[in-house]
């Protein structure tokens, strides 16, 4: 935690410093100021700090010629002393490129396999009309500890569920031949077997999605309508023991798209179930279903306690369990987010705390796929 503060301080010095520098539109550069430009690392004093940096340092201008780079940036990118080649050719990221050209500000994460294989985050803003600047961080650390750990957790989930699978059957087989006064002990033992194997099915599912994303071969046309007539139909059963109706929209026509129909069906079970579970007895969970512009959209509205702005960007965070969740694994929004990113998608959360909460899904039309 300390490093990523000390790094976000150097970050904002950076930044500072950059924008210090920027001249004015409209003024007219003197031959000074175009030296300036020219050898800017030989014109300003402020390069020792740039060099003092964790982070490499580039500033180019919009076709790409580089004007200045600290030591950091020329050791991630393996560049020997002398005049760098064009940024263009050197980082070769068409995303990257449109961003300088056209003076916006982007943030990627690129693997760079030379000199060494490293995993670095690029930041780009625009310093002036002409010209931007690049951060490069090195994230590498963190991706392999963020790697290490679903490694673990994998491993971890695939060796408890063997003796979880045997408790199961043998608390089911139990209870059939049980005294009356041990049945209350062996539901306890079998309720909370089951929850394990749920949270060690929710880690596994998980682990696959952030190891290894959906497979090509998975993906095929979807009618969406199914996917969600499929989902309510599973659901069907624990609404109606909570007295909650559920309400579907679909359009008239086809909605088609390319997807892993399992995966999918998996994402909208868990956001309907949750919205069952938050709704009160004798509520109304309402799903809707449309077109908009190349997406179809999903909504899911349930008629819960909402959830506060503070939760709101926390909500799809593995373990993560809100004010008002007391029960789950706290893993069942990480995995919907990770499904519908892995179909080109995306999911919005618009909540008010008393009124409810509502649940966006985009996913492309098979045609803009």
């Amino acid at each position: 935690m300390i490093l990523l503060v000390v790094l976000a301080g150097l970050s904002a010095l950076t930044l500072v410093i950059l924008f210090r520098l920027r001249r004015p539109r409209s003024a007219v550069p003197s031959p000074a100021e175009k030296k300036e430009e020219t050898f800017p690392h030989q014109a300003f004093d402020w390069h020792p700090v740039f060099e003092q940096l964790e982070e490499g340092i580039i500033i180019c201008r919009k076709e790409g010629h580089i004007l200045w780079l600290n030591q950091k940036a020329r050791q991630f990118l393996g560049l020997k002393p002398g005049p760098p080649p064009n940024l263009f050719d050197l980082l070769r990221d068409q995303s990257l490129e449109e961003a300088v050209k056209e003076g916006k500000e982007l943030k990627i994460k690129k693997d760079f396999y030379w000199p060494a294989h490293r995993f670095l985050e690029l930041n780009v803003f625009p310093l002036d009309s002409a010209c931007s600047a690049l951060i490069l961080r090195d994230i590498t650390p963190f991706k392999r500890l963020s790697e290490v750990r679903r490694d673990f957790i994998a491993h971890l989930a695939h060796e408890f569920r063997t003796p979880l699978t045997a408790i199961e059957g043998y608390a089911e087989n139990l209870l059939e031949e049980a005294p009356e006064e041990l049945k209350g002990d062996l539901h306890i033992v079998l309720k909370n077997a089951r929850r394990l194997s749920k949270l060690l099915k929710d880690l596994q599912v998980l682990s696959r999605l952030e190891l290894q994303g959906i497979p090509a071969e998975d993906f095929e046309t979807v009618e969406l309508k199914e996917v969600i007539w499929t989902a309510l139909e599973t659901l069907f059963p624990e609404a109606a023991r909570k007295d909650v109706t559920l309400k579907f929209t679909p359009p008239q026509e086809m909605a088609l798209t390319r997807a892993s129909f399992d995966d999918l069906l998996r994402a909208f079970i868990n956001l309907i179930e949750n919205a069952i579970k938050f709704s009160p007895r004798g509520g109304m969970v309402e799903i809707r279903l449309k077109e908009e512009g190349p997406w179809w959209k999903v909504s899911i509205k349930d008629q819960g306690p909402g959830i506060p702005d503070s939760e709101k960007e926390r909500v799809f965070e593995r373990f993560y369990r809100g004010k008002f969740q007391q029960k789950g694994t706290g893993l069942g929004l990480a995995i919907v987010k990770h499904v519908i990113k892995a179909h080109q998608g995306r999911i919005e959360v618009e909540s008010v705390v008393g009124q409810g909460t509502i649940f966006y899904v985009y996913l492309p039309q098979k045609a803009r796929l």
